[in-house]
């Protein structure tokens, strides 16, 4: 399969309902993302100036507030981590031991000239070439072949 034909390549292929979910589910993530990080940043600016720092965090009682948040957020990500293993462990106990691979088999050499309505004998003599010039229609379909 050429890497040019697999989806992820051709988002022109995605149905409109699904760039709209993919965009929206990423969207949400990185706003959660920079919510969870939101109480360091806060921290690295209140460290660039100490007295500003001093006075929020211990004079005015701060450091409670972010010890509760912290731990508020470690929760919420002890949950989200516990989910994900959780998840894993579900997927590897559904799927040990099948393989859900399979090969795809050989196509006969009368299937491929149907498909693409040639002679079977010109099909098998075009194998044996180690070079060709292959003209095809709109359609997909050979038109002229140069060995």
């Amino acid at each position: 399969m050429k890497p040019e034909t697999l989806i992820i390549n051709r988002p022109d292929l995605l149905k409109s309902h699904q760039k709209y979910t993919a965009i929206g589910v990423t969207l949400f993530f990185w706003g959660a993302l920079i919510y969870l990080w939101q109480p360091a940043i806060s921290l690295i600016a209140w460290t660039l100036n100490l007295n500003i720092f001093y006075e929020h965090m211990v004079v005015l009682g701060g450091y409670k507030n972010f010890f509760h948040l912290l731990a508020i957020y470690s929760g919420i990500i002890i949950v989200l981590v516990s989910a994900l293993l959780l998840w894993a462990k579900v997927n590897q106990w559904r799927f040990t031991g099948i393989e859900r691979r399979k090969d795809i088999g050989i196509t006969s050499t009368e299937s491929v000239a149907n498909t693409f309505n040639v002679s079977q004998d010109s099909l098998e003599q075009w194998q044996s070439c180690h070079h060709l010039i292959v003209d095809v229609d709109e359609n997909g379909l050979i038109n002229k072949v140069t060995p």
